[in-house]
């Protein structure tokens, strides 16, 4: 199942990018919307959830959020001048380090790997074809330095997506929904009081948050409440979260395809200038990676 949900946060993820790209609004005053709406909206839920008593998992949230903070600030900067397509492809660099940051949470994986050692050769074989599959920056001026801007968000969001999965396993199967909840309602909690105090400290108008030309944009976030349901579904499900973050990357395919689309009907996009051949190497990575996860 978590194939299933992995790719459905794939399409959100996508129209999400584009949705940032689109609205133009200040970085900070998007991720406090990035915080604030979903922490409001599932708070509506809190009288029937279960409470999880591990303090594990509300240590590991409050840290997640602020290392979300970071890297979604940063993100959406980047996408700001680079565009999502170039942006949302540059993201496969953090898989290894994922794989490498959740056998640290958890080295007991290790032998587990280790007793089926063609499947280990298959899974690192399909890593390395997803990682291939876009190293083409170093023929770009424009992807290098877009590549430099967001390598400190690559291991902060490798670092995250392992915590994200190491959150959900304080979770029992039969109330994950519950701990889904729990887990974003903290998170972005978090998100909206780092950004308000960044804004203000920056001498940004907290009359901005609510001026319309902000607002309107504000439905976006609903997007990234799915995503996040989602892709804590699938971090429970997986036995790592490294094969979860390889899937996700589907959303560049998903992205090229609306750039092109968008372009067609003479919308102007910015695009990642990832050839063909490497893009059918992404779709058999991942998928070879889905079957041996």
């Amino acid at each position: 199942m978590w194939i299933f949900y992995t790719i459905l946060t794939s399409w959100i993820n996508c129209a999400y990018f584009f949705g940032n790209q689109i609205s133009k609004i200040t970085p900070n005053v998007f991720m406090f919307y990035r915080g604030i709406i979903p922490a409001l909206i599932l708070s509506l839920f809190l009288p029937w959830v279960n409470f999880i008593t591990s303090w594990q998992f509300y240590l590991a949230c409050v840290f997640q959020g602020i290392i979300v903070s970071f890297i979604d600030y940063r993100q959406f900067r980047a996408i700001r001048i680079w565009g999502a397509e170039r942006v949302s492809s540059i993201y496969p660099f953090c898989l290894g380090f994922v794989f490498i940051f959740w056998l640290i949470l958890k080295p007991s994986d290790i032998a587990k790997y280790s007793e089926d050692p063609l499947r280990m050769i298959g899974i690192i074989g399909s890593l390395i074809g997803i990682f291939f599959s876009v190293f083409s920056y170093s023929k770009s001026n424009k992807n290098k330095q877009a590549l430099q801007y967001l390598f400190p968000l690559i291991l902060a969001s490798a670092l995250c997506d392992a915590m994200n999965k190491f959150c959900m396993s304080y979770t029992a199967k039969d109330d994950l929904i519950s701990g889904s909840i729990l887990y974003i309602i903290i998170q972005s909690t978090i998100i909206a009081i780092v950004n308000l105090v960044l804004y203000k400290k920056n001498n940004g108008q907290v009359s901005d948050f609510y001026k319309w030309k902000n607002v309107k944009y504000s439905p976006i976030i609903i997007l990234n409440i799915l995503a996040g349901i989602f892709k804590n579904f699938a971090m429970y499900n997986t036995p790592n979260p490294s094969y979860v973050t390889a899937l996700l990357y589907l959303s560049i395919i998903w992205i090229m395809l609306i750039a092109y689309i968008l372009t067609h009907f003479g919308i102007k996009c910015r695009h990642n200038d990832l050839p063909p051949y490497k893009v059918l190497l992404l779709v058999i990575s991942t998928v070879a990676l889905a079957i041996l996860g």
